[in-house]
């Protein structure tokens, strides 16, 4: 016959909820506590069950996340893919599963948060990609399905948050860049993604404050994260070079900065001697383009765990926390 919990908590000498947390890595257990019900579970030779714990909670043990964006993009940067390495690797610890599917807007989104709800397919929502004035925010909050979200700011009672100061990130950024000009620019670039983002708009904000408080002129470009609008806005920084004397640039993503830096290749400009380029996302792409991109590194893998395990407490304990994200740091490299 298999053990059960209780005779793992019993081997122990805890409760059958210290047992439940240690094993699961919650917190609230000191480590010699875990330890020892780790070795007890190792050497009754216990299993989780996934069946029995499903039927207990009447839940389905898997996590929603939709991401309103094109496969094309999703695909290729690589912040998606860090990010949901981290929450899988995460949710492993407690048999939990992430069901992800990517939707052609945040309408449809709403949509679909609404039907796993309903339909009880999901024990909890993460929310990507915060919008100005959020449609998807009034469905979770009716649904009453357990929310974590990544942005910048609260969304809202229930939900648990990792807050990242994008304000930072990017006031991090421009020092850089003043660092390295030997007394400033008189005028920096952002190649900014969709303006309906929240991050975006902070991002946004924090650029063009800064830059009058410093008195640099400041000019916004908008991407939609596409490759196909590289070549116009490319043509615009060229043009703010030549005529506004542009002397960097700070580019939302390292793939668009990736496909600036091929661009300006063939237009007789010299990186960084003519023009820095920097990213504000870091990933292995950027040590491998000419020149290696200057970046604003962050551990988006962490970042990841920290929000699945936001999620798990919120199902668990009905604890909406509230966890603040490091900010990152600028990895100098050739570019700038």
């Amino acid at each position: 016959m298999s053990s059960t919990l209780s005779d793992v908590a019993r081997e122990a000498g805890v409760s059958k909820g210290t047992a439940s947390k240690a094993l699961n890595g919650r917190s609230g257990v000191s480590a010699a506590t875990r330890e020892r019900v780790v070795a007890a579970a190792e050497d009754l030779g216990w299993k989780p069950s996934y069946a029995a714990r499903a039927l207990s909670r009447s839940a389905t043990g898997v996590f929603g996340l939709a991401i309103a964006r094109s496969s094309e993009t999703v695909g290729a940067e690589n912040f998606f893919m860090a990010f949901v390495a981290g929450m899988e690797e995460e949710l492993s610890h407690s048999d939990r599963a992430l069901l992800m599917q990517i939707v052609p807007d945040v309408g449809a989104e709403a949509v679909l948060l609404e039907r796993w709800a309903a339909e009880r397919r999901v024990d909890g929502i993460v929310l990507m990609d915060a919008r100005v004035d959020d449609p998807r925010i009034p469905v979770v909050a009716a649904a009453g399905v357990p929310t974590a979200a990544m942005a910048c700011e609260d969304l809202g009672a229930g939900i648990a948050m990792l807050l990242v100061d994008e304000e930072e990130r990017m006031r991090t950024m421009l020092e850089h860049l003043a660092s390295r000009a030997g007394g400033g620019h008189e005028r920096i670039a952002y190649v900014a993604g969709p303006p309906e983002f929240l991050h975006v708009a902070r991002r946004r904000r924090a650029f063009e404050e800064i830059c009058e408080a410093r008195g640099i002129g400041a000019s916004v470009l908008t991407s939609d994260y596409r490759r196909a609008s590289v070549a116009r806005w490319g043509r615009e920084i060229l043009a703010l070079h030549e005529d506004e004397g542009c002397r960097a640039v700070i580019v939302d993503n390292e793939l668009l900065a990736a496909q600036l830096l091929a661009q300006l290749r063939g237009a007789d400009l010299a990186v960084p001697r003519d023009l820095a380029v920097t990213a504000l996302e870091d990933s292995i792409l950027c040590t491998v383009t000419d020149p290696p991109l200057t970046a604003l590194g962050r551990d988006v893998g962490e970042n990841g765990r920290q929000l699945a395990r936001l999620l798990v407490e919120l199902a668990e304990e009905g604890q909406a926390g509230v966890v603040v994200a490091d900010p990152g740091a600028v990895v100098e490299r050739g570019s700038s």
